[in-house]
């Protein structure tokens, strides 16, 4: 509980910290719509602010009622302001007009007027107002901590957890390979000059899936192991043995874990701080949260006498515990994006806090078919009677969020990007926490109780963003 404390912690306080510092650089952002330097792309917003954009002249001046007019602004300037790219007469500024282009009558005969208006992408000389991305992600997420949930040993040990020859086949830390996803944002700036924005954003991430598939032909001994707490001793229950009081043949086993990961949110930026072509923004909005995890245990086997079985019994054993978790919540946190010509740096960390509502299904059965006449009976392996059912909480949960991009301005319109990403969700149920380790094969154990996960998904994002 302490780490998740501190992760917690850090993460508003750096938010704070930099929306502080930020603000008192400076409080006012500017209002007047910036031009695009020549060559490189406009900037765009929440997933596409900077594309590679630049200002003509050094660093942004003050927003409009301030001392100074910049560059492209079109309002009242003081008298004798001169155009810094113009060595003669005073420029002649004109008053807004909705519907008219920017730009030309401040520019007009400037050695910047052509070049630039070239390179706006419209006929207004204006920033974009659509934004967008498209990522593809190769993500890793946290390793399953399962208890030792199939094993096999020499004959006659019976797959017991602490025998000399007894190996686990399947539990313990399970780490999965590194899988495709892919996130996609939308965005519109509600201004002409970039200072606030809508939009929204899923991420999926693909199927994670582990488990085991193997018979008795290749492990001629298999065992679920136990803690058995009505001896306090380690136990197991026998499919697979071919001599001994348990004796079966023919035994199939299929245990698969699966886990799902999705994302989704709609935000609002505005506008804070912006130095020559770096800008920061602050992120606000609505985030939802989505992780279903999920085990299955499936089993079959033919007994061959000497046990609790007739000769010839079929016994199918299955188990399935499904997880599923939804978050809903708030969102806070900073864009950073730094320009050095046709690339850009940008940063996002945010951190959502909301409820975490988690629901926990267990099952499990056994079925008996002597010569045709088939028996089902309540209780798998892991799923007894004791904790079969269905199960929900609502818990507190935070989900800090990070992105780190470098970004290369293909076209105006088009941004190539790589980076990386990394969410971590402090609170879930996990189908890991529901299996249990010890089990009283004459009732009362094991119990459910839902246990204190937390989850992680981290890897690499190569995309494209647009901007129009």
């Amino acid at each position: 509980m302490k780490p998740k404390k501190l992760i917690l912690s850090t993460a508003l306080s750096a938010v704070a910290l930099f929306s502080t510092q930020v603000g008192a650089q400076m409080p006012n952002a500017p209002d007047y719509p910036p031009q695009a330097a020549p060559g490189y792309g406009a900037p765009a917003g929440y997933s596409a602010m900077g594309g590679g954009y630049a200002m003509p002249y050094g660093p942004m001046g003050p927003a409009p009622g301030n001392a100074a007019a910049p560059m492209g602004y079109q309002g009242v300037a003081p008298a004798g302001y001169q155009d810094p790219a113009m060595h003669g007469a005073p420029i002649e500024y004109e008053q807004y007009v909705p519907g008219q282009e920017y730009g030309d009558s401040v520019m007009e005969g400037s050695p910047y007027h052509e070049t630039m208006h070239d390179a706006s992408c419209n006929n207004c000389d204006l920033p974009p107002r659509v934004y967008g991305s498209a990522d593809l992600l190769v993500m890793w997420r946290k390793s399953s901590n399962l208890p030792p949930l199939l094993t096999t040993s020499d004959p006659g040990a019976q797959g017991v957890i602490g025998d000399p020859s007894t190996q686990i086949l399947f539990g313990g830390s399970e780490q999965g390979h590194a899988l495709t996803g892919a996130r996609i944002t939308t965005g519109l700036w509600l201004d002409d000059y970039q200072n606030w924005s809508v939009g929204g954003s899923f991420l999926a991430l693909e199927r994670e899936v582990l488990g085991i598939s193997t018979t008795s032909t290749q492990f001629p001994v298999l065992a679920y192991p136990f803690f058995n707490t009505n001896t306090s001793a380690n136990s197991s229950i026998v499919i697979a043995e071919t001599v001994g009081a348990n004796a079966a043949n023919n035994t199939t086993v299929d245990i698969r874990k699966t886990n799902n990961f999705y994302t989704g949110d709609a935000f609002i930026t505005k506008h804070l701080y912006t130095s020559h072509a770096n800008r920061v923004d602050f992120v606000t909005g609505y985030y939802f949260a989505r992780i279903d995890d999920a085990l299955s245990n499936n089993a079959q086997f033919t007994s061959v006498g000497g046990g609790s079985f007739p000769v010839g019994t079929v016994v199918s054993y299955n188990d399935i515990f499904q997880a599923k978790n939804e978050f809903n919540g708030a969102q806070f946190g900073l864009i950073f994006d730094f320009q050095d010509g046709p690339f850009t740096w940008r940063a996002m960390g945010k951190i959502a806090i909301g409820g975490m509502h988690q629901r926990m299904a267990i099952n499990g059965s056994r079925t008996e078919d002597v010569f045709g006449t088939v028996d089902i009976f309540s209780g798998g392996v892991y799923a007894q009677d004791s904790n079969i059912g269905s199960y929900s909480r609502d818990v507190f949960c935070f989900i800090p969020e990070g992105q780190l991009d470098l970004i290369y301005a293909l076209t105006c319109n088009v941004d190539l990007k790589v980076g990386c990403t990394y969410i971590y969700v402090s609170d879930v149920a996990l189908a890991q926490s529901a299996i249990p380790g010890t089990i009283n094969p004459s009732g009362g154990d094991p119990v459910f109780a839902f246990g204190d996960d937390d989850y992680w998904a981290l890897g690499m994002t190569f995309g494209v963003d647009f901007h129009y």
